[in-house]
C-alpha cells in the first residue's frame, strides 16, 4: 500500500519533455520583457482535477474526504481521497503513482502526463522538485511563481535549508 511520485525531464535540442506520475512538478522560467514568469510544465495529479476525478469515478473509485465522507473539495485541510467501492482503503490523495498496487483497483495509475515546450533564449531555467516544496499542510508552500522568483535569488537556497531544517 505504498507507492512514490516521478517526474522526469528530458531536455533534446530545443525542446524539454516533462513525464509525470503524482504531485512533483517542473516549472520553466521565463523572461518576458522586464520580468520572469513561472509556467508549469507538469500539473498535480489529484481527485482536486475534474478530468481525474472522472477518470477514476469511471475506474469504480469513490472519492471522500476522509473527516466527513462528504463529497466536497476541501473540508480545511484534508485532501479528496480514493477509496475502493466497498472497502475502507486505500486512502490515497493522488490519482498516479508508481509502485502502488491496492490504489490501481481504484484506477491509480502509473502512466504519466507527457508534455513538451520549444525552449528559446527567453527560457532561463527550469526547476523539478517533488510535492515538500510546492505543498505544505494540503495548502501550497510556495506557488510556482515563488520558486522561479525566488530561484533567482541568493535568498532562495537560504528559504530552502531554513524549511527543510525546520
Amino acid at each position: 500500500m505504498s507507492g512514490t511520485t516521478a517526474i522526469t525531464v528530458l531536455v533534446v535540442g530545443d525542446k524539454i519533455y516533462v513525464a509525470n506520475v503524482g504531485e512533483s512538478r517542473a516549472v520553466l522560467a521565463v523572461k518576458d520583457r522586464n520580468r520572469v514568469l513561472a509556467e508549469d510544465l507538469s500539473y498535480d495529479q489529484t481527485p482536486l482535477r475534474e478530468d481525474e476525478c472522472e477518470r477514476l469515478k469511471a475506474c469504480g473509485a469513490r472519492i471522500r474526504i476522509y473527516k466527513t465522507w462528504a463529497n466536497e473539495e476541501s473540508d480545511g485541510g484534508d485532501p479528496p481521497r480514493l477509496w475502493v467501492l466497498n472497502g475502507m482503503y486505500p486512502g490515497t490523495a493522488f490519482t498516479r503513482s508508481v509502485g502502488d498496487c491496492t490504489a490501481e483497483g481504484t484506477g491509480v495509475t502509473a502512466e504519466p502526463e507527457v508534455s513538451m515546450v520549444y525552449l528559446s533564449p527567453n527560457h532561463l531555467f527550469f526547476v523539478v522538485a517533488s510535492d515538500g516544496i510546492f505543498e505544505h499542510n494540503s495548502f501550497e508552500f510556495l506557488p510556482s511563481q515563488a520558486v522561479v522568483v525566488y530561484n533567482l535569488e541568493e535568498d532562495f537556497y537560504y528559504l530552502l535549508q531554513t524549511w527543510i531544517i525546520s
